[in-house]
């Protein structure tokens, strides 16, 4: 729209209206991860042994108890991996952007309401089949966030930097809503079946919000049109040699800090931090039987990966590629000493730091680094390269966060094997 003065006019983002639309798009892009891997004591319930009058919530998992978070991590992967290819390879060409993040949220409501529903139905008859089941519901699942977050990051790209990092921080908080909201259900009731269907209905609503909100923008927001008419107008970016020469060139030790940092991230969280208890488990305290586990794992991970995030978008330090990438490894020390802490069962490794403060400190740590690093790094990402070079720069970016998720969450299987 042009002025008086024949300069074009900008629409302002009223009320921080789409900056906080994106923070909600950031927290969809992990919500069905979060909010599936924290319900941990519903899936504990499902997958005990109906046979035993054991407490399900012990050291003593059954089989299914103790892999399925990590198996859900590796069929989550396969997922997402399959989908972005999809989506780039056919669905790109074939629907707008629009349809695109409006037909993945309403796949993800469906997937939830399926899983409300099965919340309230005895599998103990059928559990393998269960087992089973709920991985395919995980593949679905994560296959629509597939296609909804290359959509997402594809749409960013037209909008002012912060808003790509907005995303970022967005997944962060998802994590933090998610540990509360499992704090929340484990406060009000006892019975695993609703903590459970508190947990997932909690998740679709906010999905349900993020629609509402995405489609009111579409509609009502000049600023979201605006930005989002580039992508209309844009041409696709020429994925030439040179240009892919370029970006790797400059931002080789960046990606490489993505990748080992997520890489070890994916390798602990969310399927070794579930199974570390209190030591002090069993004595009756309510904090060591119940709270410890969800506070800790999860609320004080997300919290801190949320901080680490925000500290890395204002410090913006270091901004030596060496300095970062050596942290980066540094930073790999921290995955045995999160092994040595009290997590159960296991059958191999003894128990080192059997103090529930090392390990508080340890998570404390290994959260605030990765939101740290992993937010410094993609904001060096977006400096350093040139306008023609940016979407493909934050492409690799997206395709190394799921590559580092993809060969690492394999690993993590490995890691509770071994304990």
């Amino acid at each position: 729209m042009e002025n008086q003065k024949g300069s074009y006019y900008i629409p302002k983002d009223k009320c921080y209206a789409t900056y906080i639309l994106f923070y909600a798009l950031g927290v969809v892009t992990l919500i069905t991860s979060n909010f599936f891997t924290t319900a941990t004591d519903y899936w504990m319930y499902k997958f005990r042994d109906p046979a035993s009058f054991q407490d399900y919530n012990d050291g003593n998992k059954t089989s299914m108890q103790a892999e399925f978070t990590s198996d859900f991590s590796i069929i989550s992967t396969v997922g997402n991996m399959a989908s972005i290819s999809f989506t780039t390879h056919f669905l790109m060409k074939k629907l707008s952007i629009v349809k695109r993040i409006i037909g993945a949220l309403c796949g993800v409501i469906a997937i939830f309401i399926l899983t409300c529903i099965f919340a309230k139905v005895n599998t103990d008859s059928w559990q393998r089949a269960f087992f089973i089941l709920t991985l395919i519901k995980g593949f679905a699942l994560t296959g629509f966030c597939g296609c909804f977050m290359v959509t997402v990051f594809q749409l960013a790209v037209k909008f002012p930097p912060r808003y790509m990092i907005t995303l970022f921080s967005g997944q962060s908080i998802c994590g933090v809503l998610a540990a509360l909201v499992q704090i929340f259900a484990l406060g009000v009731t006892e019975n695993p079946t609703t903590r459970g269907l508190i947990y997932f209905l909690m998740g679709m609503f906010f999905v349900f919000l993020t629609l509402v909100g995405f489609l009111i923008s579409t509609r009502r927001s000049r600023f979201f049109q605006h930005h989002s008419a580039k992508i209309v107008e844009a041409k696709r970016p020429k994925m030439s040699k040179e240009i892919v020469v370029s970006v790797l060139q400059k931002n080789k030790f960046y990606l490489g800090s993505l990748f080992i940092v997520l890489g070890s991230s994916i390798m602990l969280h969310p399927g070794v931090t579930t199974l570390v208890l209190s030591v002090d488990k069993g004595n009756g305290n309510k904090w060591n039987d119940v709270f410890f586990g969800p506070v800790i794992s999860f609320l004080f991970y997300y919290l801190f990966d949320y901080i680490g995030r925000e500290c890395g978008i204002t410090l913006k330090k270091p901004s030596n590629e060496i300095v970062i990438f050596v942290i980066s490894c540094c930073r790999i020390a921290l995955v045995p000493m999160i092994l040595l802490c009290n997590a159960q069962p296991r059958e191999h490794l003894s128990v080192t730091f059997n103090n529930d403060y090392a390990y508080i400190i340890f998570i404390i740590l290994f959260a605030f680094s990765n939101g740290y690093i992993v937010n410094l790094c993609i904001t060096h990402v977006r400096r350093v390269t040139s306008d023609e070079e940016k979407p493909i720069a934050m492409f690799f970016v997206l395709i190394l966060m799921l590559l580092s998720v993809a060969v690492c969450s394999a690993t993590s299987r490995i890691l509770i094997n071994a304990l």
